[in-house]
């Protein structure tokens, strides 16, 4: 029924890619040496904000049952805690990431490969989500509705009173 094999592919892909032209067009384009006080500022604020979502990453990761490769291995659909503000927490903190990192070694190189990868974690998403509409169905379809892909909400959701 759920066939995950081609998703964890194309998700190895995506990331090995991801990593790849990051790391180029950081080489390329390295430009922090520049010492002037608004790259330094920028620079630093840069590495805090990409330590923040490294740790990030962790805390969510670590929630996910020890195998987490298809939908199938969750007991639930997660909507909750990062998950009721962001549909895709972990692939947002990965993408904010490749900014933070391209802002830390100052490289536009960096922010337009970060900028053009953009298609291909829309693309991932898309596919993965045609599988969890299939394993969750209409509950996943109100989620998608209700949610955001990859900008978190701010705001809480309101709370509506039944009469």
């Amino acid at each position: 029924m759920f066939q995950s094999e081609p998703r964890v592919s194309l998700r190895n892909a995506v990331f090995t890619i991801d990593f790849i032209a990051l790391l180029v067009f950081c080489w390329l384009g390295f430009e922090s040496l520049k010492l002037d006080p608004f790259s330094i500022v920028v620079s630093f604020a840069a590495a805090i904000f990409s330590v923040a979502c490294a740790i990030g990453a962790y805390f969510l990761h670590s929630r996910f049952p020890k195998k987490h490769t298809e939908a199938a291995d969750f007991p639930k659909l997660m909507t909750t805690g990062p998950y009721s503000r962001v549909r895709n927490p972990f692939y947002s903190i990965v993408i904010a990431l490749n900014y933070g990192v391209s802002f830390i070694v100052l490289s536009y190189y960096a922010i337009i490969a970060s900028s053009f990868m953009l298609p291909l974690w829309w693309y991932l998403v898309k596919s993965e989500e045609k599988d969890l509409e299939k394993v969750w169905g209409q509950e996943y379809i109100d989620y998608k509705k209700s949610t955001p892909m990859f900008i978190p909400k701010l705001k809480a959701p309101r709370k509506t009173l039944k009469s």
